[in-house]
């Protein structure tokens, strides 16, 4: 009997072994036959076109759900057969790399091209901009495996922070996974078949005609509702996700040997608010009594920047940055991480935080530098590739470039007249941000963020002057006009502002 059960045992795993092969064998030819007939849409990072690549707009489009993809914008194209003279740096990043809220086009990779070819006369500059909004280093991994493969003189990173809410992350609003690494692999793996497309289609279809009243919800801040604090689970395995992807990224580089530029991240610390706080607490608590309340912290910085110490408040700053909730701003272990990561692989070191510290006033980042959490002013984009140049030149043998002529570079005011940057893309750009603030995800509007919007629509009025009747007029007939009244209408003080926009606006007949 004991054979025979055996036997038996033996002919069961034997059938469900042969089971399994078939199934798999008819999955791998499934995905064949899909990729055969040009199921779904390419996601490589670059597609040929005649003599040129140029950026896939849908290269990201496998790590988002259908409702929330996110294209990739760039239009930068680059030689499919390299020139001798040719410097090649791509930029890999997220909406930083795209200039958001300000126009893509004074973003800090357009301002690098123009310096490195005032630098480098000689060289045939291609900065080639591979930013795609909302990715994080999952996908830049992703991304510096096919980059590799382009002859890159230099690879730029500007990434981290994403990495709670951008795909795979823990605070992310669109797909829900575990923290384990090799699942996360394992989707991403499978993210990339004909076979997992095929089925996602089939499922928002399905799910569009079981609920075709409801519209489906275009991703932004306010999805990001999950909170993680500084000393949670989830928040250490972030951490560990970012240094490991970091360290693959700089491991590939260099077993090519190309060179890689890491950046420090910069934020906005005394300008914006945490969005959320860890616990309630009285009303007269302070940040030494409840040493986790990331608003707390931020109180106690106003108060010590309002009395001149500005190392007091940078730390308080930095804290409450640190154990603000909802991670829309890379907080301190992730730029330790990039500086270790660069001292460990001999990897170019972009402090970028260090150096808008220093052009900040008292040493304080805040709106001067970025427009609201993370996002540079336009100024801020120029202070980036300034920063990046003075590190090139300091790196040139490395890099295979001479003689670089820093005298050359033209000035901030210089560079925005050559990309097409003046009051009228000011004065556009600002209603996006305004906007864009006004809808932060708070759950009561902070005194800061009222006293930012009564600015911003103060500039408004200022700048609103300089243009043309006709630029009035096109600002007007956008909406523009409409929108800083309803703004005005709801601020706590809105009737000076209210009088400003009418005396503006009135005489040319274009009052909302």
């Amino acid at each position: 009997m004991d054979a025979q059960n055996k036997v038996k045992t033996t002919n069961k795993a034997k059938g469900r072994a042969v089971a399994l092969l078939v199934g798999l064998s008819f999955v791998v030819l499934f995905e064949a036959g899909l990729w055969l007939v040009g199921v779904g849409p390419d996601d490589a990072l670059f597609v040929a076109s005649d003599s040129s690549y140029r950026i896939n707009p849908q290269a990201a489009r496998r790590f988002f759900p259908r409702q929330y993809v996110r294209l990739a914008p760039g239009q930068d194209r680059f030689a499919r057969d390299k020139d001798a003279r040719a410097f090649r740096v791509f930029a890999l990043g997220a909406s930083t790399l795209l200039g958001f809220p300000n126009p893509a086009y004074t973003s800090f990779p357009n301002f690098l091209q123009q310096m490195l070819a005032d630098a480098y006369p000689a060289r045939e500059i291609e900065v080639v901009n591979c930013g795609v909004t909302a990715i994080n280093s999952f996908v830049v991994r992703e991304f510096v495996e096919e980059v590799v493969e382009y002859e890159p003189d230099l690879v730029l990173i500007y990434a981290g922070h994403n990495e709670f809410v951008g795909p795979y992350g823990a605070a992310t609003p669109f797909v829900r996974l575990s923290g384990n690494w090799y699942f996360i692999q394992l989707q991403m793996f499978l993210q990339r078949t004909k076979t997992y497309y095929l089925l996602d289609s089939l499922l928002h279809y399905v799910a569009a005609a079981l609920r075709p009243a409801a519209p489906a919800e275009s991703f932004g801040v306010h999805l990001v509702q999950r909170e993680i604090y500084l000393e949670d689970e989830a928040h250490r395995q972030t951490e560990a996700h970012y240094q490991r992807n970091m360290a693959e990224i700089v491991e590939m580089l260099s077993e090519r040997e190309v060179p890689i530029a890491l950046c420090t991240l910069a934020s906005n610390l005394a300008g914006f608010y945490p969005l959320r706080s860890q616990g309630s607490v009285p009303s007269d608590a302070t940040s030494a009594d409840y040493s986790q309340h990331a608003a707390l912290h931020f109180d106690a910085g106003l108060a010590h920047q309002t009395a001149g110490d500005s190392a007091q408040a940078l730390a308080a700053f930095v804290r409450a940055r640190d154990l603000d909730g909802i991670h829309l701003r890379a907080c301190s272990p992730f730029n330790r991480a990039i500086r270790a990561l660069a001292a460990e692989s001999g990897a170019i070191l972009i402090d970028v935080e260090q150096a808008f510290a220093a052009h900040a006033p008292a040493g304080l980042v805040g709106d001067e530098l970025i427009t609201e959490y993370l996002h540079p002013t336009v100024w801020g984009h120029y202070l980036i590739a300034q920063t990046i140049m003075t590190s090139l030149f300091a790196r040139e043998d490395a890099l295979g470039l001479a003689e670089g002529r820093a005298d050359a570079l033209d000035d901030f005011a210089g560079y925005c007249r050559r990309l097409g940057y003046g009051v009228r893309e000011r004065v556009l750009a600002r209603n996006d941000l305004i906007l864009l603030l006004k809808n932060m995800p708070y759950l009561q509007r902070p005194p800061i963020l009222e006293q930012r919007l009564t600015h911003l629509v103060g500039e408004q009025l200022a700048d609103l002057p300089k243009l043309s009747y006709a630029q009035i007029a096109d600002f007007a007939h956008r909406g523009g006009v409409t929108f800083l009244a309803a703004i005005i209408a709801d601020l706590a003080n809105p009737q000076p502002l209210t009088d400003a926009l009418d005396e503006l606006v009135g005489p040319l007949g274009l009052a909302p």
